[in-house]
């Protein structure tokens, strides 16, 4: 294929034959390509907060809020209906309010969320938002073998706590450690774990020893417990009140004898006062506070969620605050199909709210936290406000060379138009000069932007170390947590193709439009007196 010469000439001088690398060409590449770098990285990380926040936000509230406008008791004929529809997974009713917590002298109000787990399985991820909040204790000579909590081990006389909280009470649910354990028990293949341990198991040690055959046997001498035990699958359950174990082994048995030794710590017992109980405790009647046990510690990664909270059973709350019969909001659930699309779940909540929007409101996620996401929007927009400049710049330093070469070539530029050569032609060599830049830079910047974005995590550390120190990357990782954040890559999103591909062409848009002032007065040059030029 023939080249046009005016194309051949442009990329002759930006990489001459004689030179491996011409300077001013490696320079105005690599300065496009770290500007366009830095804007596709800021939009792709402004946009991966976005994306995380809507799955924290969508974790910590469902899809959307069922609100009554008006207090009744008629809310579990509403579930009934929401749930017979096909578009609808889950619904949680659940009570809310502040309650004053207590351990000893120390106290806190969280915020108070009795869920309804009767109907089904929560929409909020509990059982995640428990294994976020484990933490392992550190013993000498021992490892700790807890098992994470279950939303299902949630009882009326039981709750889960924030982080928050458990550190301002100084609580901690209950835990198991293994001090002791045969050989033969540390082959995976033949061993034992601790498979569910609720938050009645007493401070006790404990003793599973295999006996062959098939039969285990668990003791405590200190609580004067003893039974034998088959697995029920591969369960070991002594029932209430006792560790749960599963065998691990698939068809083998480990040696008869074989022996593992465990320490259990009773979880912590807190008072819960209402506002109501606080009310008649000042009217001089003897209410005593309600006494529960921590089941489990929870971390929620949306922030607005509150980090001093407490979740309980939807008895409890009704028992505590003396409401009966009645809810604050149901969340709720839909089918991806719904869920993906903002406009359909939008609709479809519209559709709900219509024939009761006497008594209640449906609230989307993203109508509820509008102002959130409105806010993000607008730091995106500044933030590509602020980075356009760039680009700018980068293309006014690509004018300035170009117009040098130009007063640098006058005599070549009139020989060109001398021997026949067209003055648009002559003058497209310069335009075509900013758009190879801009071209080269657009694929460079790409790549450094990949680049980027695939070792994100350890970028981030490494600047974030280098600001805030070891004890302060846990507090920037609460709010900007690097690690989860979510950027995906063009080929995987078509938002991000749509990034991608919008600041490349503005790069090479850019550096095209910077070669037209050198281009226009390169096409307007006289070509006798470029010729006498000295």
């Amino acid at each position: 294929m023939k080249i046009p010469w005016p194309l051949f000439l442009a990329w002759k001088q930006l990489f001459p034959t004689q030179r491996k690398v011409s300077f001013f060409s490696l320079l105005a590449v690599v300065g496009v390509a770290l500007g366009l770098n830095v804007m596709i990285v800021v939009v792709a990380f402004m946009k991966g907060f976005q994306h995380k926040f809507k799955e924290d936000i969508i974790d910590a509230q469902g899809h959307a809020r069922a609100i009554p406008l008006s207090r009744s008791k008629d809310w579990s004929k509403l579930q009934k209906e929401l749930l017979s529809r096909s578009e609808i997974l889950a619904v949680s009713p659940y009570l809310q309010g502040p309650l004053l917590v207590q351990k000893q002298d120390y106290q806190s109000v969280p915020l108070s969320i009795g869920i309804d787990l009767s109907s089904g399985p929560s929409v909020l991820p509990l059982d995640e938002f428990l294994k976020n909040g484990q933490q392992r204790m550190d013993a000498h000579d021992a490892v700790d073998v807890t098992p994470v909590p279950l939303s299902q081990n949630l009882q009326d006389d039981s709750v889960f706590i924030s982080q928050y909280v458990a550190n301002r009470l100084g609580v901690r649910p209950g835990a198991i450690l293994r001090t002791g354990q045969s050989k033969s028990l540390t082959d995976p293949n033949l061993g034992v774990r601790v498979y569910a341990m609720d938050y009645q198991v007493p401070s006790a040690e404990w003793k599973l020893k295999y006996l062959g055959e098939g039969e285990w046997i668990l003791r405590s001498i200190g609580l004067n417990f003893e039974e034998k035990l088959r697995p029920e699958g591969s369960i070991l359950d002594a029932g209430p009140g006792t560790p749960v174990f599963e065998v691990m082994s698939d068809g083998m048995q480990p040696e008869i004898g074989a022996e593992s030794i465990y320490q259990t710590f009773r979880s912590s017992t807190i008072e819960v006062f209402s506002p109501s109980m606080i009310q008649r405790a000042q009217a001089n009647e003897m209410i005593p506070p309600k006494e529960v046990r921590i089941g489990g510690i929870f971390e929620v990664p949306w922030q607005g969620f509150h980090a001093e909270s407490m979740i309980g059973s939807f008895r409890l709350l009704e028992d505590v605050r003396s409401v009966n019969g009645l809810c604050d909001g149901m969340f709720i659930k839909f089918s991806p199909e719904i869920s993906t699309d903002e406009e359909k779940l939008h609709a479809l909540c519209e559709e709900l709210e219509l024939p009761r929007s006497v008594n209640w409101a449906f609230v989307p996620w993203f109508v509820e936290n509008a102002w959130f996401f409105d806010l993000l929007k607008f730091e995106e927009y500044l933030m590509i406000l602020i980075m356009v400049p760039i680009g700018l710049v980068a293309a006014f330093a690509i004018a300035i060379a170009l117009m040098t070469s130009v007063l640098r070539k006058i005599r070549e530029i009139g020989l060109l138009v001398a021997m026949g050569g067209a003055r648009v032609s002559v003058g497209s060599i310069f335009c075509l000069q900013g758009f190879l830049i801009g071209l080269l830079g657009a694929i460079l910047g790409c790549g450094l932007a990949l680049l980027f974005i695939h070792y994100r995590d350890a970028i981030m550390s490494f600047i974030v170390v280098r600001i805030a120190g070891d004890e302060g990357k846990t507090g920037v990782a609460q709010f900007y947590d690097f690690y989860s954040l979510s950027v995906p890559y063009p080929w995987e999103s078509s938002e991000s193709a749509s990034t991608f591909l919008t600041f490349a062409l503005f790069s090479i848009l850019v550096s095209t439009l910077a070669g037209l002032i050198p281009a226009w007065r390169a096409s307007r040059m006289n070509p006798a007196d470029a010729l006498r030029n000295e």
